[in-house]
């Protein structure tokens, strides 16, 4: 009998343990008419890009996994069906498990990719540059052809050529930005190049101002949330990254 309770005694403590190392991060996966999406594979990767955490969403479109506490690199979402195909995938950056998360992917078939923020040193601190490099599947596809991708990608590497798969532009009408779900006001709009494992392509610096509501939530960092249409394609994106207050 003394055994019994403790081996219970042992059981209830190492489900308590694990319960305060872990948290849950869960949310819903949705189309940009806000059709909630089946079946899409979401993934929690390191910065080795290795998978360490992955679930499905249900016929409801709703997530749920259970994680270590720490920060992860990215999580990202896919119906690994459609992917490269019909749609490209959604992504989040710099991801703080440290108490329950809801994170709420919308993909579509422009990927906004490699997001990052940082406050320019420069008093009030009252802005964030927001750094991300947009994918489109129109130009992506266009970009193939009917040919071998890796063959094209080495070719413009050994060029030294630019994979073109951004849109030429974007303007301030078609890029969306908020911070903890409140609106921010876009201030400007640069584009860049990347240079990434011998490759170049292009990327966008976006300038965006703190709403005054965003700081006010009772957090240890800020969800910047981007939202991109591109008039030339007529494709939707939408990528979001943590930065620490």
């Amino acid at each position: 009998m003394k055994q019994l309770m403790v081996l219970f005694f042992l059981a209830v403590s190492g489900l308590n343990l694990y319960a305060q190392d872990t948290i849950n991060i869960h949310g819903r996966v949705t189309d940009f008419k806000d059709t909630p999406l089946d079946s899409v594979t979401v993934r929690l990767k390191n910065k080795k890009f290795e998978n360490l955490y992955e679930t499905l969403t249900d016929k409801d479109g709703y997530f749920s996994m259970r994680v270590e506490k720490k920060t992860y690199c990215c999580l990202y979402a896919i119906r690994l069906d459609d992917y490269g195909k019909t749609k490209l995938e959604y992504w989040a950056w710099n991801i703080p498990a440290y108490n329950d998360l809801e994170i709420n992917p919308k993909y579509e078939r422009m990927e906004i990719y490699g997001m990052n923020a940082f406050e320019p040193q420069v008093s009030p601190y009252d802005t964030y540059m927001v750094y991300f490099r947009p994918m489109s599947l129109t130009k992506s596809l266009e970009f193939q052809g009917r040919n071998n991708k890796k063959e094209l990608e080495q070719k413009a590497i050994t060029a030294k050529k630019i994979i073109d798969i951004a849109p030429n532009t974007i303007s301030k009408d078609e890029l969306r930005a908020s911070i903890n779900g409140y609106k921010s006001e876009v201030i400007g709009i640069k584009k860049v190049t990347e240079y990434a494992r011998g490759a170049y392509m292009y990327g966008f610096l976006v300038q965006i101002r703190k709403p005054e509501n965003s700081e006010k939530l009772d957090l240890n960092y800020n969800k910047i949330s981007i939202v991109l249409h591109s008039k030339e394609t007529d494709e939707y994106g939408m990528g979001e990254c943590f930065v620490k207050r």
